[in-house]
């Protein structure tokens, strides 16, 4: 069963899926854009991925993806280069799919870590030399 963050983290991924297939291809991709995205959050729900953090990570791979194929476009004549500004949406979209993730993935282990501590009673943990009282 799908809480309700569910379904708008699933949401906000199709309608960002949508527009970024739009902004790289029109109609077609549009909607091959939406249903992927979709797709990957239904996937990422039924894990029982955090909303938040699914959502993040798949824009910023959505976001990845009109990078490299602007780029690309960019570098090229017009109309000659479809096939590369697919690769070069490909290629940064998995880069920033796992640079985001992993981001992502460190940031909410902080936290949990961090509200484990306080739930326990305990003082956060310090980081390095700050903490040190030689002198």
């Amino acid at each position: 069963m799908m809480r309700a963050t569910d379904v708008l983290a699933v949401s906000a991924t199709v309608f960002f899926g949508g527009v970024t297939g739009w902004l790289t291809g029109e109609t077609t991709a549009a909607l091959f854009g939406a249903f992927v995205a979709g797709a990957v959050a239904l996937l990422g729900a039924r894990a029982g991925v955090r909303p938040g953090v699914m959502t993040t990570v798949l824009v910023g791979t959505m976001s990845g993806w009109l990078i490299g194929s602007s780029v690309v476009h960019a570098i090229c004549l017009p109309a000659t280069c479809e096939a590369l500004e697919v690769t070069g949406g490909v290629v940064t979209a998995a880069l920033s799919f796992i640079g985001v993730g992993l981001v992502a993935a460190l940031v909410t282990r902080s936290f949990d870590e961090y509200y484990e501590r306080d739930e326990a009673g305990l003082p956060p943990t310090s980081v390095g030399c700050e903490t040190d009282n030689r002198r």
